[in-house]
């Protein structure tokens, strides 16, 4: 079931669904049909695109806006960044996602498993790709098995992980993970 609340972005849930040809997706199921996606993203973004140019710039369409974190959100943001850890800018998409989403009461797109945690440490609701997979199966894809599954093979296609090997285990996935069925 969609959510009321605003959608935030992080790269990966982005890039992927672009690369493999169903930002669709994201534009259909958005809240109120517009995805934030935070200024540390949108520069990740851009370098995924001049490796692949098949990703959709944000703020090239009516649907996504690029959005500049306020002072407490970057506090926020570098706070989160302690938690995970790496490198000096490893990680900051998934902690201005996590930021944004929690100053503004927004819903987080985040596919790093450390990065829920971390959102999850902080009452932030997530969503991850296979779950927007999942989402339009049972929307716009008005049940079709068959298409949800094409968009997960895409998806590995891009080389993307996924806890899955294939569509063919989207369904068994999903039900394991309460997923589906749905209310």
């Amino acid at each position: 079931m969609l959510d009321a609340a605003q959608w935030v972005t992080d790269t990966s849930v982005y890039t992927h669904l672009s690369r493999a040809g169903h930002i669709q997706i994201l534009e259909s199921l958005a809240p109120g049909g517009v995805l934030l996606v935070p200024d540390d993203v949108d520069v990740e973004i851009r370098a995924a695109q001049i490796l692949h140019q098949n990703v959709i710039m944000p703020g090239s369409n009516s649907w996504t806006r690029v959005a500049t974190l306020s002072e407490r959100e970057v506090e926020l943001q570098l706070s989160v960044k302690a938690s995970l850890g790496g490198g000096p800018t490893e990680h900051l998409g998934e902690c201005a996602v996590i930021a944004c989403a929690q100053h503004r009461g927004l819903v987080a797109l985040l596919d790093e498993r450390r990065a829920i945690v971390q959102a999850t440490a902080r009452n932030v609701q997530s969503h991850d790709t296979l779950w927007l997979v999942v989402e339009a199966y049972a929307t716009i894809f008005d049940y079709d098995r068959t298409r949800a599954e094409q968009v997960i093979d895409d998806l590995i296609a891009t080389g993307m992980y996924l806890p899955i090997a294939s569509g063919q285990s989207l369904f068994a996935w999903a039900y394991e993970q309460g997923y589906l069925p749905r209310p």
